[in-house]
């Protein structure tokens, strides 16, 4: 599997995009099917960052806190508005 880097600089969105390869062992021991998708989807809007999409195990919001961002100004998009209320992270 490679990822691949897409960065939108004009309009504030980042995106990582995992490509490649990945076995089907139930179709044969050499078949193999395309992956081709978003594992992170990132937007700042408004001086926040939006995670749209974190399909990572660690976490990006995690990693964005230990690097110095205060969690006022992360928003976990992927979640609903009524969700996010609950949560330690900006709303909106």
């Amino acid at each position: 599997m490679q990822h691949e880097t897409i960065f939108d600089k004009e309009q504030d969105r980042y995106l990582v995009m995992i490509l490649g390869r990945e076995p089907v062992p139930e179709l044969s021991p050499t078949a193999t099917r395309r992956v081709h998708g978003c594992l992170i989807h990132i937007d700042i809007i408004d001086g926040k960052i939006w995670i749209q999409r974190d399909g990572t195990e660690e976490g990006v919001a995690g990693e964005l806190v230990k690097a110095g961002i205060s969690k006022d100004r992360i928003v976990l998009g992927f979640r609903s508005e009524e969700l996010r209320k609950d949560s330690e992270f900006a709303i909106a």
